[in-house]
């Protein structure tokens, strides 16, 4: 079972959000079609957005893009405060090894950017944009953390993905410290960053994420909220008819009297949506473009 769990350490001084994603990994290779290290690199990006998303409120939402300018182009990753993420890649059939292991690096890239857009409820979105610095997005959102929010954070990511192109294990896990840190809490999570060097071995050796916690930070910790995380997009013919509205009667009145109809893809689940002659006509009467 996928699930996430947030938490307190070190006497409430140090903040730790850890995920285990292997079923939402498999739920976007099966959407998507994609190769290994397409999945792998789509699958801790969609770890990393249920992450930062457990961080958000009520009906707060955060978008990631990454582009690396490699071969599998834009990666994109949407997540909420309700532990739902959803997501693609430009190019899935995408997949590079070295040594016998998953080459992200080659296959993402790291001339490009990261960005991250986030719908606080607010009058505007707040966005935030960094240069890719290694193409490991363990270490990439931890230099993300600490320049664009301030806030010293080790990230830490894994993912297997079998011969068979379906995930064994994936997850992470982000270890932020509060404004009153010590010097002592700094100290120890160099301590335990060798721990956390195999984010992948430590999901093979504990199923349950309490006991990485406890792995640790002994008992020196303690859980706030425990919920589950899952793939899942909330698309319909009704948001996507919005969409279409958006683009103006005279572009509408082009697709009527040029196809008949319009037919639209959701980039993150591939559900198609098909509008009629009459519907297309519908939209047009009720835009407002």
């Amino acid at each position: 079972m996928d699930y996430l769990i947030k938490a307190l350490a070190r006497n409430g001084r140090v903040r730790v959000y850890i995920t285990r994603t292997t079923k939402v990994t498999n739920d976007a290779i099966l959407t998507h079609d994609l190769w290994p290290s397409a999945a792998s690199i789509l699958g801790k990006t969609l770890t990393v957005a249920l992450l930062m998303g457990a961080m958000l409120k009520g009906e707060e939402a955060l978008t990631i893009k990454i582009d690396g300018n490699g071969p599998i182009g834009v990666v994109v990753a949407d997540s909420n405060a309700k532990g739902e993420a959803r997501g693609y890649v430009r190019n899935p059939h995408v997949h590079f090894s070295k040594h016998n292991n998953l080459d992200e690096v080659t296959t993402l890239g790291y001339n490009g950017y990261i960005d991250v857009i986030k719908d606080l409820k607010l009058k505007d979105f707040y966005s935030s944009t960094i240069p890719l610095q290694t193409g490991d997005l363990a270490k990439d959102f931890t230099y993300y953390f600490a320049h664009s929010e301030q806030t010293p954070t080790l990230t830490s990511l894994g993912s297997v993905i079998k011969e068979d192109n379906t995930c064994s294990l994936c997850g992470g896990i982000i270890i932020q410290l509060m404004p009153d840190a010590r010097e002592e809490d700094i100290e120890f999570l160099e301590f335990k960053t060798p721990i956390l060097s195999s984010f992948s071995g430590l999901l093979a050796e504990n199923e349950d994420l309490e006991n990485i916690l406890k792995l640790i930070f002994g008992d020196d910790y303690e859980i706030l909220d425990k919920m589950n995380v899952r793939y899942h997009c909330a698309c319909s013919k009704d948001k996507f008819a919005r969409g279409i509205a958006s683009i103006g009667k005279a572009e509408i009145r082009n697709i009527i009297e040029t196809d008949g109809q319009a037919e639209v893809i959701c980039h993150y689940c591939k559900n198609q949506y098909i509008y009629s002659k009459e519907e297309l006509e519908q939209i047009e009467k009720e835009s407002k473009l």
